[in-house]
């Protein structure tokens, strides 16, 4: 069909089409999209394409001729744009397209392949301070704390202004990791959350997202073909939770992966075939002709497949000839596209030679002065985006703050939790296995579970403004059918979130959200996502919770090249929450670990505490839901944020014993790093203490109870594994001044767990002379057992071989007893030092000395 708005006469004749169809679809300029799914948008599209291609557009020439300039940077291994530089021009027009149409930021995910071309050229990145960094110098000001990047994954904010638009554009440049496209759905959920905040900013009412932000993401051919995160990112950019209103995929197709030809790099015809799947239009362009790319830029969510060359090799100093000599005997035979696109307008009278001449001699002239600059210039550090310059960056250990909520509040949040509309026909068995104990734990204060203290940090946080987005498979529900956070309808299938009907208590009281969403079944595009999320708003405790702990090694290149390193490499914090349900309850070697022993490899704690530096990731294991409550709520109310990785419940979710009263959430109670043994009457008469974190407790805890000794031992629990509270642990630990025996237990094996991380820890802080035992597991390859009685056999072995030896150990009590009573009837001095007695814990003065302020 073709379009009406074309300008062709109603009674053309089929070779007139004909002559308009072809000079639409059949140049250096083509258009895929009967994989569109909607005759709708499959029309309105050729349509599009059709009325546009015939109106004649004035390109800004001179503006692209210098940008094409621009992007020659000479440099040594930098994995340069030459060949592929009419992207700039693409990239230009899109900014400038964007800007006409009132959208007021750009978040832009740039490759390795020409982003310093392109962040000097168009977006204004200081020549001096690229420069510095390619002689071997820091982007970061001096003294900066930030350890920095690889060059090609540098990363600056910009303002363009442009001719005759009165408001400038902001581009976010992302900060991104090396791992290939891993920088996807980070984008898509920076843009996201970016939008709406712009929106509420400007009480825009009728708000539509991408109104305000276009999110623009650049990708090599081979890597947009190849990469797993490709698709789970395209495939989630249309789901309620996820959109952002459409990204611009700009391939640069260089028809070369590294060294591997396209006919080796994917099955497909086309390096953007993935795409056709979420009915995405494509545009393929030929690179050489950078108006034609200028003309793609008019198109928003479509996928553009520039078709272009690499001058030289995967870098600078590679050979490409090596495996691809016959490519590179014409690309060496042929002119650069700036040249071509230079003679171009210096034959049709657009531009003159003495004029290009300059704009060349200009450039090189400013950059010979950058060279000279970078060797005194002292980069500005990137600015925060809008909300994070109200936090502070963490430099000491902070004073916990007390997070704890007024009894009444909490009890009247926690009724509302449970409480839907009269149109709202809930399931029976949630009525009477959810709400009502629920209620009836509320009015009793007490025996509250673990659902009910996270609806209380949940609501609590509205309260106060905060949002709350709690992201992951079937997190609405809870895998384990504990949280019902939004409740279904049985009659309509309408999907209703209590928490979000909270009244205000006045009108000035601005109540935050709750956004349940249940993603769709990956994890590696949805953590990038959320990671998006919590980097643009720090007043948004973003969550995700993993269906079992095990699977977030699916998202690992985010635990790795984002969320833990984020802040030391680009300066960029997030307070990112990470539910990972743990434990050893037979769920097999698949649906047990959250692999603490890799979280906390990846934190930087000093091994001997010599520093008050604060590490890079907290990763807590808490056992009560009053914990729980305290740790959600102090994510957001400090002035600050880190990522937060907890070891999430799953059998103390129904646990009896794992259960908290509604005061210990009240005013002046905080998060506890270290719990003491509330079992301990004397603290003298303990001989052994068990150090453990997590579940395992209450396990030791019913040991000791039944044990006739069970008097002489403590179990002390760490809470908060990184990092590492030793002034908490030695407060606690030193009370047992009698202890001989020091033994750290674990359901993990030994060479997963904590075991590993804690050990040495708490070996500097132990009295001299005492060591600590290990009890657990032995070393697995696998994480555990899937045969459920092997696995039930260990766990059996382990807690009763806790409990072992501790007649001897009483017995040395007794010893020791007669022994101090016989010095003091003789008056005089022991002539044989017990192992007890021997213990200096003053001796351990760098935690000594702050004991008292815990």
């Amino acid at each position: 069909i073709v379009a009406s708005s074309n300008k062709l006469a109603q009674d053309a004749s089929l070779s007139e089409i004909m002559s308009a169809l072809q000079k639409t679809y059949c140049e250096t300029i083509a258009y895929e999209f009967e994989h569109v799914m909607s005759p709708a948008v499959k029309q309105w599209f050729a349509e599009f394409v059709e009325s546009t291609d015939s109106q004649g557009a004035v390109w800004r020439k001179e503006r692209f001729h210098e940008l094409l300039v621009r992007a020659e940077l000479p440099s040594v291994k930098r994995y340069g744009i030459e060949g592929s530089e009419s992207i700039v021009v693409l990239l230009d027009q899109l900014v400038f397209e964007a800007a006409q149409y009132g959208v007021t930021d750009i978040v832009a995910g740039l490759s390795h392949r020409g982003r310093l071309g392109i962040l000097t050229s168009l977006f204004e990145y200081p020549k001096d301070e690229v420069l510095r960094k390619l002689r071997g110098g820091s982007e970061f000001s001096d003294g900066s704390p930030h350890t920095g990047d690889m060059v090609v994954d540098l990363a600056k904010s910009a303002t363009l202004n442009y001719p005759g638009i009165d408001s400038p554009i902001n581009v976010d440049i992302l900060c991104n990791a090396c791992h290939l496209d891993s920088g996807m759905p980070i984008g898509m959920g920076k843009s996201r959350t970016k939008d709406i905040n712009i929106a509420r900013a400007k009480n825009n009412q009728n708000h539509t997202i991408g109104d305000h932000v276009l999110p623009v993401s650049l990708h090599g051919d081979s890597s947009f073909a190849g990469q797993g995160i490709v698709a789970e990112s395209l495939g989630m950019s249309g789901l309620t939770h996820f959109t952002n209103g459409g990204t611009v995929h700009v391939i640069i197709n260089n028809q070369v992966g590294y060294t591997t030809p396209a006919s080796h790099t994917r099955t497909t015809r086309y390096a953007s075939d993935i795409a056709k799947f979420v009915d995405i239009p494509i545009i393929h362009v030929n690179g050489d002709h950078p108006e034609e790319l200028a003309r793609a830029a008019r198109t928003a969510d479509v996928v553009i497949d520039v078709w272009t060359f690499r001058k030289r090799g995967h870098n600078e100093l590679d050979e490409p000839s090596f495996t691809q000599p016959a490519m590179y005997k014409r690309i060496n035979s042929r002119k650069s596209i700036p040249a071509m696109y230079e003679d171009k307008l210096i034959e049709s009278g657009e531009l003159t030679r003495e004029k290009a001449d300059k704009v060349r001699k200009q450039w090189l002239e400013s950059l010979n002065i950058a060279f000279a600059d970078s060797f005194s210039c002292n980069p500005v550090d990137p600015t925060r985006p809008p909300g994070w310059s109200k936090l502070g960056a963490p430099h000491e250990y902070p004073t916990e703050e007390a997070t704890g909520v007024n009894t009444n509040e909490l009890s009247n949040i926690g009724v509302k939790s449970v409480t839907t509309s009269e149109s709202v026909t809930v399931h029976p068995r949630i009525e009477r296995f959810h709400i009502k104990p629920r209620l009836k734990k509320l009015q009793e204060g007490a025996g509250l579970d673990w659902a009910t203290a996270e609806a209380l940090a949940f609501g609590s946080l509205l309260t106060e403004g905060y949002n709350v987005r709690l992201s992951g498979q079937d997190v609405g529900r809870g895998t384990f059918s504990q949280r019902h956070a939004m409740l279904v309808c049985q009659e309509t299938e309408k999907v209703y979130v209590p928490l979000n009907h909270m009244n205000a208590d006045s009108q000035e009281q601005r109540m935050g959200k709750l956004e349940v969403v249940n993603s769709n079944l990956c994890e590696g595009a949805v953590v990038g996502f959320e990671y998006g999320v919590s980097v643009e708003d720090p007043f948004t405790l973003a969550i995700w919770e993993a269906q079992f702990g095990d699977f977030y090694n699916n998202s690992q290149t985010m635990f790795d090249g984002y969320i833990v390193s984020g802040e030391t490499k680009w300066g960029q914090q997030n307070g990112l929450v990470l539910l990972l349900p743990h434990g050893f309850d037979g769920g097999g070697p698949d649906h047990s670990s959250c692999r603490l022993e890799r979280h906390l490899q990846l934190s930087n704690d000093p091994v001997d505490g010599h520093t008050d530096a604060m590490p890079n990731i907290y990763v807590t294991y808490p056992t009560t839901p009053a914990q729980f409550f305290h740790l959600l709520r102090r994510q957001v109310k400090r002035n600050f944020r880190k990522p937060l990785i907890v070891a999430a419940p799953k059998t103390m979710l129904r646990l009896a014993s794992a259960t908290s009263a509604l005061n210990e959430m009240s005013p002046g109670t905080c998060f506890k790093p270290v719990l003491d043994d509330p079992t301990t009457r004397d603290p003298h008469s303990v001989k052994r203490v068990m150090v453990v974190s997590g579940k395992l407790y209450y396990d030791l805890a019913k040991l000791k109870n039944e044990n006739p000794l069970g008097e002489h031992v403590a179990i002390v629990r760490v809470e908060e594994l990184t990092p590492f509270p030793r002034r908490e642990l030695f407060h606690v630990l030193s009370r047992y001044d009698n202890a001989t025996d020091f033994v750290w237990v674990q359901e993990e094996p030994r060479n997963a767990g904590a075991y590993a991380f804690a050990a040495p820890r708490i070996k500097s802080m132990l009295p001299q002379h005492a060591t600590l035992r290990y009890v657990g597991r032995s070393e697995h390859a696998a994480t555990c057992s899937g045969v459920e009685t092997q696995q039930a056999a260990e766990h059996v072995q382990l807690t009763t071989e806790a409990f072992d030896g501790l007649r001897g150990l009483v017995a040395d009590l007794v010893i020791d007893s007669i022994a101090t009573q016989h010095e003091k009837q003789h008056d005089k001095p022991a002539s044989v030092i017990s192992a007890s007695v021997s213990h200096r814990w003053a001796s351990r003065a760098v935690y000594a000395a702050h004991s008292s302020d815990h």
